[in-house]
């Protein structure tokens, strides 16, 4: 490798003016922005006129965009307060020097010389990074995959953006991409692999740039670009916004694997600086309240809270499959326990009351439905195929796609989510939503949703609880004909509704 003049790095195959018009034209792109003319200046004293603006540090801002057009990556932290302070120090005459001197590094790190970027500035960019990659699909991506379509009329007033493939910058979704995000609840496409950049594809990438706008954040976004978004609500200018799904992995940290509750201290330290973030239930919001009550300690202000209920409608393809296979009378009742699998879900719980009431005689098949860890899910699992092997209707999939699930829902007699802490419960919203009662548990945001009717509750920490629920629906018919009356009466609040409240939060 070998250092141009302009501060820019190249391999021996690169072209130098190729890379030089690549800085010219980033350059251009972000002086206007940044109120410069550099109109017919080649990149050196284009960079020169910028840092020269810039040089005094007043307006982070500036900095943060200065850097962007110059690595065409977004600055950590670390890295821009290093170029502030570095300009601080500068006069007129060496802020250019300053800033290659500052981005040099980056460069080395990251192949980026030939990207090109957009500022974006009066459209909301909408995060929804793991839902465009991956096909998991359970409760943060069954929120973003209901909502985000919602925005289709508003086609011009947001735009959907991912991580590039080394997360330096946001990119536009490619098309199996935006497959995943607006069409996965219909399955009217053919699912495809994102092919893997080549190092030159990489290099000539084109960058999206939130410039003095609006950004959602639409899922816990991932540990590696926690800090470069917390730069982003700091420093660029850009308002961020939140949708805050629980503070599990911190107030309930001995019920989740380790690395996540390191990454979520290091997911708020963007709520830190965010504008707004949006809690998908009443005792989710109360949990982000708690954490920005906190902050006057470090003074900070800290973003506006509020509770933005989710919906409870399930989509219309999941009542078609729910019905094709509704309980028959005469049947062996089935028990359907679905989430993924960690302790704080309590199926261990579940587990043991089916069992206590399969010793008493009472013949029923129970499914529980959710991934897992196999750290998580080893022993249950045994356990499960011993007592399968005992005699007992026991079964656990790890593997399910929706439609199974929702048949399974339809073949229910009742579902059982006894959690011990929830930011919202899907799988309670969507059994009501299928006519279906649930045993859930009697406190938090579980309490919120069972509240309507609809379910039995029960202390999740009471096995006795758990067991006395699971009997009372196995036999008695007048109790369990009593839930599904209270579930007939229910409406559900719909994906529309929910997305249009965040959509004018957001856009206000």
């Amino acid at each position: 490798m070998r250092a141009l003049g302009t501060g820019l790095t190249e391999t021996v195959s690169d072209d130098v003016d190729a890379l030089r018009d690549a800085l010219g034209a980033r350059l251009a792109v972000v002086a206007p922005a940044l109120g410069v003319d550099v109109t017919g200046l080649p990149p050196a004293e284009a960079l020169d006129r910028l840092a020269r603006e810039v040089h005094g540090g007043g307006d982070p801002a500036a900095a943060w965009l200065l850097f962007v057009g110059v690595t065409a990556t977004f600055p950590s932290t670390t890295d821009l307060a290093a170029l502030r302070r570095a300009l601080l120090l500068a006069t007129p005459a060496t802020a250019m020097l300053v800033v290659l001197e500052r981005t040099m590094d980056v460069q080395a790190r990251i192949h980026s010389g030939l990207r090109t970027l957009e500022l974006v500035t009066d459209e909301v960019l909408v995060d929804v990074d793991f839902c465009a990659k991956y096909e998991h699909n359970t409760g943060i991506q069954r929120v973003v995959r209901h909502m985000v379509p919602e925005w289709s009329e508003r086609a011009g007033e947001h735009r959907l953006v991912a991580w590039n493939q080394d997360s330096t910058g946001y990119r536009e979704l490619t098309a199996p991409q935006r497959d995943r995000v607006l069409r996965w609840n219909d399955r009217q496409f053919e699912k495809s692999d994102d092919p893997v950049l080549t190092d030159t594809q990489l290099r000539r990438e084109h960058v999206l740039v939130p410039w003095r706008t609006s950004l959602l954040v639409a899922e816990v976004p991932a540990f590696h670009v926690c800090d470069v978004l917390t730069s982003i609500a700091r420093w660029s200018g850009t308002a961020v916004d939140m949708i805050g799904y629980d503070a599990i992995p911190l107030v309930s940290a001995d019920t989740v694997p380790a690395p996540e509750s390191e990454r979520f201290a290091h997911y708020l330290t963007i709520v830190k600086h965010a504008r707004r973030v949006y809690g998908i239930s009443v005792s989710a919001a109360d949990e982000f309240r708690g954490f920005v009550s906190t902050l006057p300690s470090q003074g900070l202000t800290g973003p506006a809270v509020s509770a933005v209920t989710l919906a409870t409608e399930v989509p219309a393809v999941a009542r078609e499959a729910a019905a094709a296979v509704s309980p028959v009378e005469g049947d062996v009742p089935v028990v359907l326990c679905v989430g993924s699998h960690e302790p704080r879900k309590n199926q261990d719980a579940t587990l043991f009351a089916a069992e206590l009431l399969h010793r008493e005689g009472h013949r029923f098949r129970i499914v529980f439905v959710g991934g897992g860890s196999r750290l998580a899910t080893l022993s249950f699992d045994r356990h499960v195929a011993k007592l399968s092997a005992s005699g007992m209707e026991v079964e656990s999939h790890r593997r399910l796609g929706d439609r199974e699930l929702w048949a399974l829902f339809g073949a229910a007699r009742f579902t059982v989510f006894v959690s011990l802490h929830e930011g919202f419960g899907l799988p309670v919203a969507e059994s009501l939503a299928l006519g279906v009662p649930v045993i859930t548990s009697d406190f938090g945001s579980l309490d919120e949703i069972a509240r309507e009717g609809g379910c039995l509750q029960v202390d999740p920490r009471d096995d006795t609880a758990i067991v006395d629920a699971m009997r009372v629906l196995l036999t008695d018919d007048d109790e369990h004909r009593r839930l599904l009356d209270e579930i007939a009466a229910q409406t559900a609040k719909t994906w529309r509704s929910y997305a249009d409240e965040i959509w004018t939060a957001v856009a206000a």
